[in-house]
């Protein structure tokens, strides 16, 4: 006996029923495309169905960031439902955050497509969290150790210098900071940073030139890359001009997007340079070198050599006093590299030192021997000849200053014809002294 027949049933009005759901509700088609989404959808994402409609929605590369937010896991496809976590497109690291619940439509032993609910997850969920006080007192500890004086010298090199790091500090735009090995260009970077509006914000370095570029590139823009972070305040980029060029082309585009983070490149040579010998495209140049410091090297400020070699000391915790004769090894080094080598030769000195003050003894062997270098190179210069010219030279000048300039009663004083003086000042470069005035005749009673 068959069932009796069932009445006709009204067909569920499933579109009007998404319709006015206040949830975002989207249907993926079985061949991975966007079918339908509902005003709650549209609203949410910011653009309409009408444009959107057969978008791909899959995780590889090649679909648009929305298409790859909205793609389903593996797992759904296989029939099970499944919630995941992605950041809103188009950046791919949050917060804010979408969650969204992945529901598959299996029929007739194949699956129909999957139905997704997108719920945002606004940032007020990292915002509850409080940063431990420990953490707190380390960053700002941290930070206190990039302070300006560690480039205030008194030489004007340096007084420069520090002047040129004062007004980076007050802006955000792209600096470029030019230096030789070791001179200290991440230092000044830091103390930029530290220093600055992005200073709340992290502060991250990268040497272009010893990491590989597919590395970067996958670093900076793949999937949970820093470029789609909004807690990086700085990047330091050693050496960009090493980039390949479509990553150097992508990276001014990004650096000069708004919300972007703060670059500043560190080079031995003028981003100006770089671009000469094609190793650094010109938009880069234009764009993300707007500053440009120099950091003088340290063969050119030795005057700096106590200040630095206290900070350097401080900073490997040794509190040790230098003697008075490693002073003169240590200016007799012409530092090849720079503040970077300074700090390895005093740490290699502090750990063979027994007691609280360095020996020259404890000197690296070539720093020492470069006093011997200087010694040689000076013996060598001076010959007999030298020697008499310097002599005549020094007996000279302390005739005219005893005479008061007066080339007759110097020439008197020193045993000579005024021609022949005259001659010598013009052959051993002395400028020759003006005429002195005349004497006034005593005045009459």
């Amino acid at each position: 006996m068959s069932d009796p027949p069932q009445p006709n049933r009204p067909a569920f009005p499933w579109r009007t029923f998404f319709q006015r759901s206040s949830g975002a509700v989207f249907v993926v088609s079985a061949s991975r495309r966007l079918r339908y989404a509902n005003p709650a959808w549209e609203e949410l994402t910011g653009r309409p169905l009408a444009k959107l409609r057969g978008m791909r929605v899959s995780a590889r590369r090649s679909a648009s960031p929305l298409g790859q937010a909205l793609a389903a896991p593996p797992e759904v496809w296989a029939g099970r439902p499944a919630q995941v976590r992605r950041a809103v497109p188009p950046a791919e690291a949050g917060p804010p955050w979408w969650d969204i619940t992945f529901v598959p439509l299996p029929g007739n032993g194949r699956m129909l497509g999957v139905l997704g609910v997108v719920t945002k997850v606004g940032e007020k969920v990292r915002k509850a969290e409080q940063v431990p006080a420990n953490v707190a007192d380390l960053r700002k500890q941290h930070a206190a150790a990039f302070a300006f004086e560690l480039f205030a010298g008194p030489s004007p090199a340096s007084q420069r210098l520090l002047t040129q790091i004062h007004l980076a500090a007050q802006t955000s735009v792209p600096l470029w900071v030019i230096g030789e090995a070791g001179a200290g260009k991440e230092t000044l970077a830091r103390v930029v940073h530290h220093n600055g509006p992005t200073r709340e914000r992290h502060f991250f370095a990268l040497d272009c030139a010893a990491v590989q570029p597919g590395l970067i590139e996958g670093l900076l823009f793949g999937k949970g890359g820093l470029a789609g972070t909004a807690h990086l305040g700085t990047m330091y980029l050693k050496h960009p001009a090493a980039l390949h060029r479509d990553l150097q082309d992508r990276l001014a585009q990004w650096f000069t997007t708004p919300g972007a983070p703060r670059l500043i490149c560190g080079s031995r040579h003028t981003a100006l340079d770089e671009v000469a010998t094609g190793r650094l495209v010109a938009p880069f140049h234009a764009a993300l070198a707007v500053l440009e410091v120099r950091i003088p090297p340290l063969r050119e400020r030795l005057d700096e050599l106590p200040r630095l070699t206290e900070t350097l000391l401080t900073r490997t915790a040794t509190d040790r006093l230098l003697a008075d004769d490693v002073w003169s090894e240590l200016r007799a080094h012409d530092w090849p590299g720079n503040v970077r080598e300074l700090a390895e030769v005093l740490a290699s000195a502090a750990a063979k030192a027994a007691d609280d003050v360095l020996e020259p003894a404890h000197l690296p062997r070539y720093i020492k021997e470069a006093k011997l270098r200087v010694g040689a190179t000076v013996a060598k210069n001076l010959t007999l000849d030298a020697i008499l010219e310097a002599v005549e030279k020094r007996m000279i000048e302390l005739a005219l200053k005893k005479t008061g300039n007066h080339q007759t009663e110097a020439a008197d004083l020193l045993g000579v014809y005024r021609t022949r003086l005259w001659r010598r000042l013009e052959a051993l470069g002395i400028p020759v002294p003006p005429k002195p005035r005349p004497k006034k005749p005593d005045a009459e009673d």
